[in-house]
């Protein structure tokens, strides 16, 4: 599609969604709504590496590490958007849907990016299991998560995406996936978790990418992935792009540099 095709597809959409406001009457823009009509938008929704968890330069003390650096951050300049930076550390979809979609509106929001499920398919906790000597846990934990993965994180994000595209009926959206987290070598950052159990990790990150995009493909949404830019820059590498084990929440999130990457990665998908 060229910029062009793309632009006339929302701005049609926003005058269907104008007209459709317009049926209801004024009172329909009232309240926090009215504030933000007049000027292009962009909402950025999801979870820690949405927000920029390992980025550092966090914009607020509220628990959410949202970066000066992360790629939404960066984003909002290039496009000329105002910024509602919604993505929160530590989310799951359903705190999305609770918490993040209050700036989605059919008339000017221009873009939106969503980045979740890492924390659904309890990528945190597998990380914990991996850790240490215990393969078989480490191989439990992996197997748990594939099968979240498989059997109901599509139709939670098939939710979330429709409740996403219903608000914002104008707006280029584009979902974004993770990196694949290690370079299968051995290094003290990576918490004693073998080459062998790394590839698993790596392999169960594949499937929540390949999940991922085809729910966002069903949608008609462009799939930011960012795998094959942060080939060689996992962690042990020579030049990692994801942090490894640092002591706190930070530790095999994304580092400025990774958070540089997803830019590179996102932003030709949303300036079409």
């Amino acid at each position: 599609m060229s910029f062009k095709e793309g632009k006339s597809r929302r701005a049609l959409a926003r005058v269907a969604a104008v007209a459709a406001v317009a049926g209801f009457g004024v009172t329909g823009l009232a309240g926090t709504a009215s504030a933000d009509v007049t000027i292009q938008q962009y909402v950025a929704l999801g979870d820690s590496y949405a927000s920029g968890v390992g980025a550092g330069d966090y914009l607020a003390d509220d628990g959410c590490y949202r970066s000066a650096n992360a790629y939404p951050s960066q984003a909002a300049p290039a496009l000329g958007e105002r910024l509602w930076f919604e993505a929160c550390s530590g989310a799951k979809i359903e705190d999305v849907v609770a918490n993040q979609l209050g700036h989605l509106y059919p008339v000017n929001t221009e873009h939106v990016t969503i980045g979740v499920g890492g924390n659904d398919a309890g990528f945190s906790s597998v990380l914990g299991a991996c850790a240490g000597t215990d393969t078989a846990a480490c191989q439990t934990a992996v197997a748990n998560a594939r099968k979240i993965i498989t059997d109901s994180l599509p139709a939670e994000l098939d939710d979330l995406y429709t409740q996403v595209e219903t608000k914002a009926a104008g707006a280029d959206i584009v979902v974004v996936g993770n990196p694949r987290l290690f370079n299968e070598t051995a290094c003290a950052g990576a918490l004693a978790i073998t080459p062998e159990e790394q590839a698993l990790l790596n392999d169960a990150a594949d499937l929540l990418a390949e999940t991922t995009a085809a729910v966002a493909a069903d949608h008609g949404f462009d799939f930011a992935d960012p795998r094959e830019a942060f080939t060689g820059h996992g962690v042990c590498s020579a030049d990692p792009w994801i942090l490894g084990y640092t002591g706190n929440l930070e530790s095999f999130h994304p580092n400025a540099a990774g958070q540089d990457a997803y830019t590179d990665v996102v932003l030709p998908l949303l300036d079409y």
